[in-house]
């Protein structure tokens, strides 16, 4: 990362120096109850490196107006299209002293470091993504960023801001891949999403790891007065994933939208911890989660709705669904809400269910073998979250890299 400024100097030692101050994460605390943060190198030794191993890291096929690549988490060149007036793509560790004054009015604001996991990532994270929109303009094709491990160093850290103002609109993918690696690999990556007064945003976050990856992942997000966010957290890979996505409704007659679409086999441990924070009146939301999980998996999905006083008018709605495709196979599902306020609309729904038999008897019945039929009934089933991604060669994508988990 280039030699940063002193603000940002100055905010790194004060993360550096939390991390000596903060308690060490035991597992015991209520919200860390479902995924230990020994798992996620989040207490104790830093995990050890691994052996390099070569794979092929090429992002997605489809046309964009900006990409960047972090190996290991260290960056490279950014490779620009044709951009809009004021439509700045950058590497953040660059940002920091080329767009100084934008950058330093939003970094650390949604996702700070007064936390054990906020403080190690603002300490130590060595390359990121900046993409800002300015007032009116519509970035036409999406910015993508592929942050990948090799197994070289023991830990990965990333950071992304996107900044959209008032009437913009733009397509933000965070992509995180790797090979099966041979050693420990740790992840740790912040995302912090303003959108302005009627802006828009789409923002993917495909966690596609080898084996060998514990990730800890943070998205936050802020909506301003009628702004539009969508949010798609996709989880394929990885040995333990803890995704932690906040919505924060920060102006009347904003929409959010949590989606997230997951599969979990072998011993893969995801949790997912959503959270809708509605903190003016007249907002919108909806958490909506799905998941299907095979072999010995272990799922989680905490979501809550928090509605303080003073959010009259509240809309919100969260529905997680799972699909345990066998035996041994276990998800734990806990929709929560926290409301304060009258005159509101929210509800929530969870469910833990099994392939259905009927379903896969019309299927044997017709002449379909019973694994091509529980391909269809499971993309079936997620077809709800993926209907929701708007760029068609990424939902192409996901829907065979589901096909090829089921096979």
């Amino acid at each position: 990362m280039a030699s940063a400024p002193a603000w940002a100097a100055e905010l790194r030692h004060t993360a550096t120096a939390n991390l000596d101050r903060l308690p060490v994460l035991t597992g015991e605390e209520e919200e860390w109850r479902f995924t230990a943060p020994t798992d996620l190198g989040l207490a104790g030794a830093a995990p050890i490196d691994g052996t390099a191993v070569s794979a092929d890291l090429a992002a997605a096929a489809g046309p964009r107006s900006g990409t960047l690549a972090l190996a290991d988490g260290m960056p490279s060149a950014p490779v620009l299209g044709e951009l809009p007036p004021g439509v700045i793509v950058a590497e953040l560790g660059q940002a920091l002293i080329d767009h100084e004054d934008l950058v330093r009015s939003r970094l650390y604001g949604l996702i700070g470091f007064d936390d054990r996991p906020g403080a190690l990532n603002a300490a130590h994270w060595t390359g990121g993504t900046f993409v800002y929109v300015p007032r009116g303009v519509e970035l036409m094709l999406p910015t993508e960023t592929l942050v990948s491990a090799t197994g070289g160093h023991g830990r990965v850290f990333g950071r992304t801001l996107v900044i959209v103002e008032d009437g913009a609109k733009a397509t933000v993918i965070d992509r995180y891949r790797s090979a099966d690696l041979a050693g420990p690999v740790t992840a740790s990556t912040a995302t912090e999403i303003f959108v302005a007064d009627g802006g828009e945003l789409e923002h993917l976050s495909l966690i596609e790891w080898g084996a060998g990856v514990r990730h800890h992942a943070r998205v936050t997000a802020s909506a301003g007065k009628d702004a539009r966010v969508r949010s798609v957290v996709v989880t394929l890979g990885g040995d333990v994933v803890r995704v932690e996505a906040t919505h924060i409704a920060a102006g009347p007659g904003s929409d959010s939208r949590a989606l997230g679409l997951f599969f979990a086999d072998d011993h893969q441990h995801f949790e997912h911890r959503v959270i809708a924070r509605h903190e003016a009146p007249q907002a919108y939301s909806n958490l909506l989660y799905k998941g299907a999980l095979k072999d010995q998996a272990h799922t989680v999905f905490f979501g809550n709705l928090v509605v303080p006083p003073g959010a009259p008018g509240t809309d919100a709605y969260q529905t997680n669904r799972n699909l345990v495709l066998n035996e041994g196979a276990r998800a734990d599902t806990i929709p929560f809400l926290e409301i304060e306020t009258a005159e509101v609309k929210c509800s929530h729904a969870g469910a833990v269910g099994r392939v259905d038999d009927e379903h896969l008897f019309y299927l044997r019945s017709r002449g379909v073998d019973e694994e091509t039929a529980k391909r269809l009934i499971v993309l079936g089933f997620l077809q709800e979250v993926l209907e929701h991604v708007q760029l068609a060669e990424v939902r192409r994508e996901l829907e065979d890299a589901v096909a090829r988990k089921l096979a």
